[in-house]
């Protein structure tokens, strides 16, 4: 009898042992896998990460005239400088020193300008503002000198606003800027996999809208340092979907008017 006892409880211990090692071997087997599902969601998130930050999004950032613009019928009536700049910054003048007015041609400063020395233009400068043409591209070089505010000392500075002769009205796309600029954005995207941000540069890309309302004269003046996204933006533009509502002139015309994509990164 007591052999049979003996005999019954090493069964049960060993059946006790048994059991507990495949509880244990299960729960390891099931924390392995949670560990390794784990692991793996860690790894797809970081990847999906790494692709979506491999895609410089901050791309579009404008779609118009290259610089401030400035309406033909404004420019043509123009008497004093006091047009060109903002808000009252001629009341920080002390003193005038100067004002030249400076045409741009292939985004750099020609040799054409016209200097004056006081607040009312020039002959020679009305002259050299009103025969510029719609897309025309001119600084105002505006030298003086104002009272430093904590020391009450007279020091040298300037202004130099950047501007570009518009029409009355300027064109635009018949779908809006917003979907113009998302569009051109959303279908670069395969273009601009590849591209490092550090090495990227702001690009600029001139087309003209004709007074019939197509594209033409579509050229890179600047790369963004990425041949196949400036090849992408040229044709996009160039096979743009929609229509365009011509700019129209003082007179109700319809005229041509030149604008300008500033993509990459933001510069001048």
């Amino acid at each position: 009898m007591k052999k049979s006892i003996l005999i019954f409880g090493a069964v049960i211990i060993t059946f006790s042992l048994t059991a507990f090692g495949v509880i244990n071997w299960n729960a390891l087997k099931i924390n392995k896998l949670h560990n390794y599902d784990s692991k793996n969601t860690a790894v797809d998130t970081t990847s999906k990460e790494k692709i979506k930050n491999r895609i410089f999004t901050d791309f579009i950032y404008d779609v118009g005239p290259r610089y401030g613009p400035i309406k033909k019928s404004d420019l043509d009536n123009a008497k004093y400088i006091d047009t060109f700049l903002e808000g009252n910054q001629m009341d920080d003048m002390v003193t005038l020193k100067s004002v030249n007015i400076i045409i741009i041609k292939d985004d750099k400063q020609s040799d054409i300008h016209a200097i004056g020395y006081s607040r009312a233009l020039t002959d020679n400068q009305l002259q050299l503002l009103q025969k510029s043409g719609y897309s025309t591209n001119f600084l105002v070089r505006t030298e003086f000198q104002n009272k430093n505010k904590d020391t009450g000392v007279l020091e040298d500075s300037y202004l130099s606003p950047h501007l570009t002769v518009v029409p009355e009205k300027q064109a635009e796309y018949i779908n809006g800027k917003q979907n113009l600029m998302n569009y051109l954005k959303d279908k670069s995207l395969e273009a601009r996999a590849n591209v490092q941000v550090d090495k990227l540069q702001p690009a600029k890309l001139y087309f003209t809208v004709t007074k019939t309302g197509t594209i033409e004269n579509v050229k890179l003046d600047r790369s963004s340092n990425y041949i196949e996204v400036d090849k992408k933006m040229i044709e996009l533009i160039t096979k743009l979907p929609g229509k365009w509502k011509p700019a129209v002139n003082n007179e109700g015309e319809n005229v041509d008017q030149e604008l300008v994509v500033s993509f990459g990164l933001m510069g001048c």
